[in-house]
């Protein structure tokens, strides 16, 4: 029977902030390779981190792709094969600080942009008013697995400038916009296999591009820059950014399992979809027509005057609902790293609007795979139960 939402939320059930579920055939396979794994002797740059490599890629509808031990080391790989040293980085300011400090580590100073509230990414009009003449690429960030309507804005302005557009696809693993994924729309996209992410192997990231020249250079980076053509020898400043045969046979686990974990998260998202639309004191965000999104985060905006600190102790206190981490509570040039590294972050104007809406005032239900209807539904109840008496800051 269908537990109904709307009846007093039962104090048996608890929705912890994540899980990360693994069936019996899941287990067969990791217990296979890594038999293989440990038979061949290979423990990095072997069959598993080439298999997955392919198999990404074609997830993504892209010819290549770049296992690397994260995706901060992705988003770097792929700033330094552009040459952004000495160059500004445009990156919005509602993202996690991985971001810009990837464009630092490859030598370039960052220059923050505004977000659209609506879409929680980056604000096309704002990003005009930040070009410099020395912008050498521009970050989108596919926040909570959405893809802006304004990316082809961003890639037709990026085009014209002669400025690479680079995904930060942390969240958006399988996410489409008008059939194009998440990793084809720019120069290159970065992902990550974080256990939080759409797809998870603990730690490790990935580079997918059309560009073979790109990919090329990103390999002998990720590598200490050791140049095939040249019998290893080493041709480029890179580093040891390489992922290991472990962590590559999770991530293909992951990603030959990709089309069922992304169902489930999408089932996940209409049932609240369906339960929330007569919330008060909250909205849900109306996510873009032709974006087909694998729901990193479900996102409501409360209304204004309700406390959202009030909101997840209660829901964790009274009803066992653990809420998820927000895309984000702070914008990134508040963060005060900035202070002791002030030559890394430039802005004339410090004014970001959208970005501060965004922070203070979302938050998001718990969302992955395994799931269940009673589960969702305690959610939805506790929800409703808090938010009929809110706690108001």
């Amino acid at each position: 029977m269908r537990t109904s939402p709307t009846s007093s939320p039962p104090k048996t059930v608890a929705v912890p902030i994540l899980r990360v579920p693994f069936d019996a055939r899941d287990r067969r396979f990791l217990a296979d390779g890594l038999e293989q794994i440990l038979s061949s002797g290979t423990l990095t740059m072997g069959r598993f981190t080439q298999d997955l490599e392919q198999e990404f890629a074609a997830l993504c509808g892209v010819p290549h792709a770049v296992a690397t031990s994260n995706c901060t080391t992705a988003l770097e790989i792929i700033l330094r094969t552009i040459g952004v040293a000495g160059k500004t980085v445009i990156v919005p300011t509602n993202t996690f600080i991985a971001t810009a400090f990837a464009a630092v580590h490859a030598g370039a100073r960052v220059v923050f942009a505004d977000s659209d509230p609506r879409t929680l990414c980056l604000d096309p009009e704002d990003l005009r008013r930040r070009l410099r003449d020395d912008t050498r690429a521009v970050v989108l960030v596919h926040i909570g697995g959405i893809i802006t309507p304004g990316v082809e804005e961003l890639k037709e302005l990026c085009e014209k400038r002669g400025i690479a557009l680079i995904e930060d696809c942390a969240h958006a693993h399988g996410s489409t916009y008008k059939g194009i994924a998440a990793g084809a729309w720019g120069l290159a996209g970065a992902f990550s296999f974080f256990p939080t992410k759409p797809l998870v192997s603990g730690e490790g990231g990935l580079i997918t591009t059309r560009e073979e020249g790109l990919d090329g250079k990103a390999r002998m980076l990720r590598n200490h820059g050791k140049n095939p053509k040249m019998d290893n020898r080493i041709s480029e400043l890179g580093h040891n950014w390489r992922m290991s045969e472990l962590t590559a046979l999770l991530a293909l686990q992951q990603t030959r399992k990709a089309k069922e974990l992304f169902v489930q998260r999408k089932a996940a998202a209409a049932f609240y979809d369906r339960e929330l639309t007569d919330l008060k004191g909250a909205r849900i965000l109306e996510l873009p027509k032709g974006l087909d999104s694998t729901y990193y985060k479900y996102i409501l905006t409360l209304d204004q005057g309700i406390s959202r600190a009030e909101l997840k102790k209660r829901l964790k206190e009274e009803f066992r609902v653990s809420l998820t981490g927000e895309v984000y509570d702070l914008p990134c040039h508040l963060e005060p790293v900035w202070k002791s590294w002030r030559h890394a972050a430039v802005n004339g104007d410090d004014s970001f609007p959208g970005a501060e809406e965004i922070a203070r005032r979302h938050i998001c239900l718990p969302l992955y795979p395994g799931l269940s209807e009673e589960e969702l539904a305690h959610v939805v109840a506790s929800l409703k139960a808090c938010l009929g008496d809110p706690a108001r800051g």
